[in-house]
């Protein structure tokens, strides 16, 4: 047997033992051997595939857009939450047509439903304080790091120093981003950051634990609703004071709700078969996208240690999917 074949067969091997040792959180293996692309042979890591990377990069876009809307909006917690019952609306047919996720996904439901609530509230009291282009990129940078560690440590996922070394560009270039000034209010963007690390870990587990993406989504974005409109109403919010918000951008709203939708079933679709750790970092280069609608469309300030640090997120991004 030559050494290339030999490698070869080690490479399956070493994913054999992987998928025959369920990791902490009981969520099954990540990758079938015979599903391994032939790069992985190469290395011991997992990459992202061309599809995984495109369906990426689209969520990056839409998650942009919509917290757009929200910045834009005069009452940004009733936004959110009117972003996320839209969302709720347009999944309701998919569990219709496909039912709910299976049993061993419910857990995760339930406590992931709960994070995207914590996520909700912090992300509105975030852009209460800051400009889009500081709160986003603190946002979205505070999270991949974590979810690197956490899905590796408890999901056993495998991920290739090249992609590491991805990470690190993309939450060092977003921090720089942000913190151009400590701005008041940093706190609430780094608490949305951190819940979106716990969110991705737990609906990446459910998903997997389901083995199931799309009724997963569906249903989570039913539960999450439900929560949502429980702790806004608790808070004091009338519904009177809901629906007028809703009344004066109806569109944008519902528009808003189903980029939502969108953008988080395709990243949960990459996140099927891809390491946790490596999608979330690829996410976070919707940055660029945020930081470029807070320059164009919200006349925010925008530096060229800005224009530099975007570029250096999307070269993590490019050494992500070539990890």
């Amino acid at each position: 047997m030559t050494s290339g074949k030999r490698q070869a067969v080690d490479d399956v091997n070493i994913l054999r033992r992987r998928k025959s040792v369920r990791p902490l959180l009981g969520s099954p293996a990540i990758l079938d051997p015979d599903e391994v692309p032939a790069t992985c042979s190469k290395a011991l890591g997992v990459t992202v595939t061309v599809t995984a990377f495109l369906l990426v990069l689209t969520a990056a876009a839409l998650h942009a857009t919509w917290n757009l809307l929200v910045k834009q909006s005069d009452d940004r917690l009733v936004s959110t939450w009117a972003i996320v019952m839209s969302g709720a609306l347009f999944s309701i047919p998919v569990t219709v047509v496909l039912g709910l996720p299976e049993r061993d996904a419910v857990p995760w439901l339930v406590t992931s439903a709960l994070l995207h609530v914590a996520y909700g509230h912090a992300l509105a009291g975030a852009y209460d304080r800051i400009d889009l282009a500081a709160a986003y990129p603190i946002a979205r940078g505070t999270a991949p790091l974590i979810v690197m560690v956490g899905s590796i440590a408890f999901l056993g996922d495998v991920v290739s120093p090249v992609a590491m070394i991805g990470i690190v560009l993309v939450v060092a270039s977003l921090g720089l981003i942000g913190i151009r000034h400590v701005p008041h209010g940093i706190g609430w963007a780094v608490l949305t950051g951190l819940m979106i690390a716990l969110y991705t870990l737990s609906d990446g587990a459910g998903v997997r634990a389901g083995n199931d993406s799309v009724r997963y989504i569906a249903a989570l974005f039913q539960l999450h609703a439900v929560a949502f409109t429980i702790t806004i109403l608790a808070i004091r919010r009338s519904p009177t004071t809901m629906l007028a918000t809703v009344r004066r951008s109806p569109r944008r709203l519902m528009f808003g709700g189903l980029a939502s939708a969108c953008a988080y079933l395709l990243v949960m679709i990459a996140a099927r078969t891809t390491p946790l750790g490596l999608v979330a970092g690829l996410r976070e280069t919707s940055a660029g996208f945020g930081v470029l609608a807070g320059a164009l469309v919200l006349h925010e300030r925008v530096t060229v240690l800005h224009a530099a640090a975007v570029a250096v997120a999307v070269g993590g991004g490019g050494l992500i999917a070539l990890g």
